[in-house]
């Protein structure tokens, strides 16, 4: 995609910390490239253009927790302040309790009028959802909004959100920088509703190394003029706006600079894109067009479209939530990480744990046709699941390496992942193989659906109970043993539940 170059609007009464001296344009043409911890720090984007946010030098520091704000059993909730690039921001940051660190979500509110926005509003279903399903949450006041300060510029020209996006991005730094225990500020994901959408997708096209997930509930559009030309008519009195970039016809290398349209190939983070076919705010085609853009330039994006649903979602929103949630534990992951096949996971080791030398005579499954020690952890179907399908889910990162039928557990799948740096195998046994629906050399993410456990006393479980054999063999051989003659043999699997333990979520999603 051609990027145009900016037009340039050059700031009034801003602040900047400290001023950059003026070169004039042979000097500049032989200077090196000025390193970001040189440039000035800028209160707001010297030139409204993408390319002037993706450049500028960013600070964000000294954040405080102001107090708590509320607490219950799964988390706490703190009022904040931290700095961005010299400005005051406040904010709420909710941080569960439990074993942290927890990866960071910073959510982007959409529009509410400076002269009603109180802290943290904006998003509090979403805030309090994602607190007690593991992730520590950063809401983001903007300047200008709730105790925050103002914004120094004096422009009075339509900026597409870029100085709100500042903020955005400062807050994870500002995070960063203070270090907090139980949140884990390396793993990011932002998502942003209407206004904040757009928020959102300029820090994904201009930072994004500073993310790893990007979450869109009905967001405005990617093109600048579409959104002012929406709401031109709530601009406030003395906007320069139309004098200063004038319309699309008549200065479409301005606006082109302005939208994170012109930038989506530089989008390198799966997006999650939402949005509702009755939303009278802001319109469905809008999303359908981005949609269809980033599939252009071959992003990551999965778009939901919840038939009826207006803005803010209602009778959707716990879809919209559990989908949230599962696309920020799939990509918010620190590596290495492994999870639970299935909900209440070590309750349901009861019968043949990893280890057990086992033979028809004293098996504590009867009847029995096996001798050996067990190579993997038998999971076991809890009394309230009799009766229905049981889903299984992928424990680790990593390709499909076989799905087929084997003797003594009916449907199988071997996925390759690594341990502690070093290849591993994981079979899971006892499946109905109809319904795994990963290709071989498909990835899996940890947590992924994997399938369904296979139907008791049936090919689909090759005769036996209904049942998940889950075995973790060294190196990256398929190995689908069941039982070894020897512990010599046997040291070359390892304990599932020594390794589940060590995930600090040992939960499946109930989805």
């Amino acid at each position: 995609m051609k990027k145009f170059l900016p037009l340039l609007i050059l700031l009034g009464a801003c602040t900047a910390l400290p001023a950059a001296p003026v070169q004039n344009g042979e000097e500049e043409k032989l200077q090196e490239p000025v390193r970001e911890e040189e440039r000035p720090l800028l209160q707001v984007p010297e030139e409204l253009s993408i390319t002037s946010f993706r450049d500028m030098r960013l600070s964000g520091t000294g954040l405080t927790l102001t107090g708590v704000l509320a607490q219950d059993a799964a988390y706490t909730r703190y009022g904040i302040t931290y700095l961005s690039n010299g400005l005051t921001i406040s904010g709420i940051l909710n941080i569960p309790k439990g074993e942290g660190p927890f990866p960071l979500v910073i959510l982007n509110h959409g529009y509410i009028s400076p002269t009603v926005y109180t802290q943290g509003r904006g998003l509090k279903r979403e805030q309090d959802y994602l607190a007690r399903n593991g992730f520590a949450v950063l809401h983001t006041d903007y300047r200008g909004h709730a105790l925050s300060d103002p914004s120094p510029d004096t422009r009075m020209v339509y900026d597409a959100g870029l100085e709100y996006a500042m903020d955005s991005a400062n807050a994870i730094l500002a995070v960063r920088a203070a270090a907090l225990p139980q949140v884990d500020a390396r793993r990011v994901g932002m998502l942003g509703h209407s206004l904040g959408g757009g928020v959102t997708l300029n820090v994904a096209v201009a930072k994004p190394d500073l993310i790893d997930a990007a979450m869109l509930y009905a967001p405005v559009h990617s093109d600048a003029y579409e959104n002012f030309m929406r709401w031109r008519s709530e601009r406030e009195e003395g906007d320069r706006t139309r004098e200063a970039l004038g319309t699309r016809a008549e200065n479409p290398q301005a606006w082109d600079a302005l939208s994170s349209l012109t930038y989506l190939e530089d989008i390198d983070v799966p997006v999650l894109l939402f949005h509702g076919t009755a939303d009278a705010d802001v319109p469905s085609e809008w999303s359908d067009f981005l949609a269809e853009r980033l599939r252009t330039e071959e992003k990551d994006v999965t778009y939901v479209v919840y038939q009826g649903e207006q803005h803010e979602f209602i009778p959707q929103w716990n879809d919209f939530m559990a989908q949230t949630a599962a696309f920020l534990r799939e990509h918010l992951r620190a590596p290495d990480t492994w999870v639970a096949p299935l909900t209440r996971a070590e309750e349901r080791v009861t019968r043949k744990p990893f280890g057990i030398r086992i033979t028809p005579q004293d098996s504590p499954v009867q009847p029995e046709r096996f001798t050996g020690y067990h190579t993997g952890a038998d999971f076991e179907l809890l009394p309230e699941e009799e009766a229905r399908d049981i889903a299984v889910q992928a424990i680790c990162a990593g390709p499909l390496l076989a799905r087929r039928t084997v003797s003594g557990y009916g449907g199988v799948a071997v996925q390759q992942c690594t341990l502690d740096g070093a290849a591993a195998t994981v079979l899971y046994g006892h499946l109905n193989l109809d319904s795994i629906a990963a290709a071989t050399g498909q990835r899996l993410a940890a947590g992924e659906r994997i399938g369904t456990l296979g139907e008791g006393f049936t090919a689909q479980t090759d005769g036996e109970r209904p049942h998940l054999h889950l075995s973790i063999h060294r190196g990256d051989a398929v190995e689908l043993r069941g039982y070894v003659q020897t512990e010599a043999q046997l040291a070359q699997w390892i304990d599932p539940l020594r390794v589940l333990s060590r995930s600090s979520s040992n939960a499946a999603p109930s989805s």
